[in-house]
């Protein structure tokens, strides 16, 4: 068989891409010794100084698939450090090749050349006899020992790719199958925007959600499902906000089914980062659209409305009642005497208590809804407005401020109700006469406010409401003032403890200072 029949041969084996990568290495040693006329054909793997013998063809003891050499002891060593092919006919005339391999595989005849695998040295593919060459390789010889090593290299390398590839592909589904199952389980609809705003995914749940298939929503603008265009203005706003790396939420927000109904619903979106780019070094330039989680909050929103209609009616008329209550008692008060009248007046000062209560509640849900979003303010003046208030309320109270002047921190105005609750409850607890000290400190991180009074102590029950925010149960006047006063400061970013004792009791309220 000619040399080009021979290399024809060596293409349609490592050209059949459907046969083992090992089968087609075999065969190609096969074809090279009987064109060689060796008796010996072996494809080596080269790693950390080690040569091994991966195929092999012949039965020479040391060159059987799995055998390993040091490299310096191996006739390859020189092969992978020239360019082209290394070929002795009589190894006995040459001194290429140590003399330690000589010794250990007896090889008379050799030709080899180097395996590359994406640009590096693989190992070899290499021919050799026990008994030396009475002529010289030809270059049709050292060309078909060049091909058998490159096109196995290539074999090689695509052999890789492809498991690689479908290892990748392996985690990819796997991924994809447990974000499916997440999804599914989840109560929340999910969907994908591009940095358009066009839909690019959306979980089956969003048809029970809109009443559009995932398949409709595909590639249509996010305002699809808005009821107008401010709310088109206000989600392109926080997808600017999310493309930029933030997260955004909304509370009650508005969406329009097919149908044309209008649902509320509470929605959170996150920023997506192109998968490509490690987490480390990802950037709001490798943001490549956002996922946004939807929940349907209208059975919350209309069962929070019914709720706080019932509250309206029921502090109106407890209020009013109360004041009818109060007023006929205080006439009693006034007309009847002894025991009878101090009875009109404890009547008269529980009717008091519950209107206080009513306007506490009424606090509460009016500030329940309100942004937190902080501003300087300089809490002396509003310390300054509640203890002017207290003093009008309580005149033979004794209240001391101490404050430098102006102590700006980052909060709102309503804080003030807050001031006016603890100032008036330490008034309350403060001994007869009450003796309440503030002061007002400032340091480079926040604000804080000490309210103090000499009186018998905070009863554990109101320490509990703010401390933790807890107040059972809430029917209860005093410390719905005071839960009222730890939401406030708690939503505003600020904390409060109590520290209580025999002498008195001290609440610290501490707000941040502004950024600068």
């Amino acid at each position: 068989m000619g040399p080009a029949a021979v290399r024809n041969q060596i293409y349609e084996v490592f050209g059949d891409s459907d046969a083992p990568l090992d089968a087609r290495i075999r065969e190609a040693l096969q074809i090279g010794t009987a064109a060689l006329d060796l008796s010996i054909g072996f494809f080596t793997r080269i790693s950390d100084g080690t040569q091994e013998i991966l195929h092999a063809t012949g039965d020479h003891p040391l060159i059987q698939p799995g055998e390993q050499c040091p490299l310096d002891e191996a006739y390859c060593r020189r092969t992978i450090e020239v360019e082209g092919q290394v070929a002795i006919d009589d190894v006995s005339r040459s001194t290429v090749i140590p003399e330690t391999a000589v010794e250990s595989f007896g090889l008379e005849a050799y030709i080899g050349a180097k395996i590359m695998v994406d640009g590096d040295v693989y190992g070899t593919a290499c021919f050799a006899d026990t008994a030396s060459r009475d002529e010289s390789f030809a270059d049709a010889d050292r060309f078909l020992v060049e091909l058998v090593a490159r096109l196995g290299g290539q074999a090689i390398e695509r052999e890789d790719y492809e498991r690689a590839l479908e290892e990748r592909e392996a985690a990819v589904s796997e991924h994809r199958e447990i974000y499916r199952t997440v999804v599914a389980a989840n109560f929340d609809s999910v969907f994908r925007l591009d940095t358009d705003g066009r839909f690019t995914y959306a979980s089956d749940s969003a048809f029970d959600l809109l009443g559009y298939s995932p398949a409709e929503l595909e590639g249509e603008p996010i305002s699809l499902a808005h009821p107008d265009e401010e709310t088109t203005e206000w989600a392109r706003e926080n997808l600017e906000r999310i493309l930029d790396g933030e997260p955004a939420e909304a509370r009650d927000f508005p969406l329009e089914t097919r149908s044309g109904d209008i649902i509320y619903t509470d929605i959170r979106g996150v920023p997506i980062y192109d998968w490509d780019v490690p987490e480390e070094e990802r950037s709001v330039d490798d943001i490549v659209g956002a996922q946004v989680l939807v929940r349907d909050a209208s059975e919350r929103r209309q069962r929070e409305g019914l709720i706080s209609v019932i509250n309206r009616v029921l502090r109106h008329n407890v209020r009013n009642e109360m004041t009818v209550i109060r007023g006929l008692a205080d006439v009693l008060a006034e007309e009847l005497e002894a025991d009878r009248a101090k009875r009109a007046a404890v009547i008269s000062a529980a009717a008091s208590r519950l209107i206080d209560l009513t306007e506490s509640a009424q606090e509460i849900e009016q500030h329940r809804d309100l942004s937190p979003t902080l501003e300087p303010t300089d809490v002396v003046a509003l310390i300054d407005r509640a203890v002017v208030e207290c003093e009008t309320r309580y005149p033979d109270a004794s209240i001391t401020v101490r404050d430098p002047g102006e102590a700006i921190a980052a909060t709102l105005p309503r804080i003030e109700v807050a001031f006016i609750e603890i100032i008036e409850n330490a008034v309350k607890y403060g001994g007869d006469p009450a003796t309440v000290d503030v002061d007002v400190t400032v340091s480079d991180q926040q604000v804080t406010c000490r309210i103090r009074d000499a009186g018998p102590g905070l009863p554990p029950r109101e320490q509990a409401v703010l401390s933790a925010g807890n107040e059972t149960p809430l029917v209860h006047g005093t410390g719905l003032g005071l839960w009222l006063s730890y939401w406030i400061v708690t939503t505003l970013d600020g904390d409060i403890d109590v520290t209580a004792s025999e002498t008195g009791t001290t609440v610290a309220i501490r707000l941040p200072t502004p950024a600068d």
